[in-house]
């Protein structure tokens, strides 16, 4: 079944049956003033800057506090030496910073090869503002060789403007 997008004002409907996709994120329960936002990905459908509006948004000027890289299924690639980058794109692409969040030695071929391992984010955005636009989960890998793998990451950040 497909989707139909009312141009202009921002919705979008789907019809019929259809599977849920966490590669798009949604929020999830945060602490406090911390609010914390989570994707679900396999190595075939990687998160980027979705244009179809249907991308959770971290919003301009909120303050990341943190990002983990959880590997739920061990990564795999042909030249096993494939890093992956996360960070924060525009919808329309444009680059916020896409390694803001995790980078790639920070997700090595060998932190993300091992099933149940956490990689724990140190990118420029941490403990920084997005800045005046609102950011998307972009996760690249160094080379598209990928073979197997599933992971999760969890972003919290402060946003109170709403």
């Amino acid at each position: 079944m497909g989707y139909e997008s009312n141009t202009g004002l921002g919705v979008l409907n789907h019809y019929g049956p259809r599977e849920t996709n966490g590669k798009y994120g949604a929020a999830s329960k945060g602490t406090g003033i911390v609010k914390r936002a989570q994707w679900d990905f396999s190595y075939d459908d990687l998160p980027d800057a979705a244009t179809d509006g249907l991308g959770f948004v971290i919003p301009a000027g909120a303050s990341i506090v943190s990002a983990v890289l959880y590997v739920d299924q061990a990564f795999t690639s042909t030249s096993t030496t494939t890093d992956l980058t996360v960070g924060l794109q525009q919808a329309d692409g444009t680059e916020i910073d896409n390694d803001g969040l995790i980078e790639a030695d920070e997700a090595t071929q060998t932190a993300i090869g091992t099933e149940g391992n956490v990689v724990t984010g140190a990118g420029a955005l941490i403990g920084k503002s997005v800045g005046a636009n609102n950011g998307e989960l972009v996760v690249t890998p160094s080379v598209d060789d990928l073979t197997a793998g599933k992971a999760r990451i969890v972003v919290e950040y402060v946003y109170d403007k709403d």
